[in-house]
């Protein structure tokens, strides 16, 4: 088997030449009045790119962002087989030096990466001496940034997670916990699916599943059918309905003709720059101000990929047994304890007597977040740490000795 490389970052001189021309005879096209609080209905207006593309041209250091990446994240690659596949994964793995720590593995989604693990990587060493410390592993999903990408038609989610618990048997973590959002969280429930005696515990914070069944789940479809819901319940379920209708626009493009959109979006840094700051925008709070450094950076590192994958992974999990049909459609088994975070400006939701019904046997946490969007990590952070937190003394507390057990020999190998 492939052995482990350690990884940094060092983009050619070539490759930032060449977007520094493009970001520099940039053409930002004029936009039209729009109403007070409706500016981005048509997309992301000229008044918020023209701030961003002057930063870009004027002030952002990309050697300095490559630098702190560099500093802040232990990154490596490996070469995985999977279904005849051989992907170079890139990962970031920091290891916790107190003996009772657990494995954790953090899987990022789009337009994400792997850098929204960085508020976590303190629990490898948490300032409450109670608290449960673990080791950080964050992969980048295949065709994602900086892992290299699947070279034929069909790898799924299936295969993904696949790559993922791969990826923790590979450093010795036969077994483990996980915690995801967006495609990460899919991915994750594919892995709880599919190696269920390896992932002891699952924590998502995009808490999505198909509608109750009629014969197993009566009285749970009628409670949906009749809206039987809490005033909050309610509008965060109406907030996924309009985001459906009125903003999945890009998934649709990506679903269908991935390559063709990829075209555009990786020969242009500004294209891809507003197709990522689009999203970021109405996924969190409005009172959320995103860096304009990390929104740059985040756009780089789609750059340097070079693929079309995270265009992609939007048609490969239109697959009915390798893609959501199969994950939605499957509810994860007594064997693995979840943990679920909803935060009111996310884009998925789903209530807990919902989820009970159809996403997972074992609930064993369920927050509902009265803060924060589809990026909690970066976001609000401490949220988000406290409620896994709180899932894991769950987790400890309904497994048996046995896996628990299994999860400490598994941090101390």
């Amino acid at each position: 088997m492939s052995s482990l490389k350690p990884y940094k970052l060092d983009v050619s001189s070539d490759l930032l030449d060449w977007v520094t021309n493009r970001v520099n005879t940039a053409r930002i096209i004029p936009d039209i009045a729009h109403p007070v609080g409706e500016e981005w209905e048509y997309g992301i207006p000229t008044a918020a790119m023209e701030p961003l593309v002057e930063h870009w041209r004027t002030k952002y250091d990309w050697r300095k962002m490559e630098k702190r990446i560099n500093e802040t994240f232990q990154m490596y690659t490996v070469d995985l087989e999977e279904s005849g596949e051989v992907i170079s994964l890139h990962f970031v793995h920091h290891r916790s030096e107190r003996p009772d720590a657990v494995p954790l593995i953090f899987a990022h989604g789009w337009p994400g990466n792997f850098t929204e693990v960085e508020h976590l990587l303190k629990l490898t060493a948490p300032e409450d001496p109670e608290a449960q410390p673990f080791h950080i592993v964050a992969p980048s999903i295949p065709g994602f940034t900086l892992s290299s990408s699947p070279s034929k038609a069909g790898f799924g989610l299936g295969k993904i997670a696949n790559i993922y618990h791969k990826l923790m048997l590979k450093l010795g973590y036969e077994s483990y916990l996980g915690q995801g959002g967006d495609w990460g969280s899919f991915i994750l429930r594919s892995v709880a699916l599919q190696h269920p005696s390896s992932l002891v515990g699952l924590h998502i914070n995009f808490p999505v599943t198909l509608p109750p069944k009629p014969l197993s789940n009566p009285t749970t479809l009628f409670w949906l059918a009749i809206r039987y819901l809490t005033a909050e319940e309610g509008k965060r379920l109406k907030r996924m309905q309009w985001f459906l209708k009125a903003e999945s626009g890009y998934s649709q493009i990506q679903r269908t003709k991935p390559q063709t959109v990829s075209y555009a979006l990786l020969d242009s840094p500004i294209g891809m720059l507003a197709w990522i700051r689009e999203k970021m925008q109405l996924a969190t709070e409005e009172s959320y101000n995103w860096d304009t450094d990390t929104v740059i950076t985040w756009t780089m590192l789609y750059l340097i990929s070079g693929s079309a994958g995270h265009a992609r992974i939007y048609k490969e999990a239109m697959s009915e047994t390798d893609g959501t049909t199969f994950v939605l459609g499957s509810r994860i088994s007594n064997e693995v304890a979840v943990g679920v975070s909803s935060f009111p400006k996310d884009v998925g939701y789903a209530t807990k007597w919902w989820a009970e019904a159809t996403l997972a046997e074992k609930i064993v946490t369920w927050r509902e977040n009265d803060k924060g969007g589809h990026f909690p990590s970066v976001e609000c952070p401490d949220a988000l740490i406290s409620d896994v937190l709180e899932w894991v003394k769950a987790v400890k507390e309904t497994s048996s000795t046995s896996k628990w057990d299994a999860l400490l020999k598994a941090g101390r190998h």
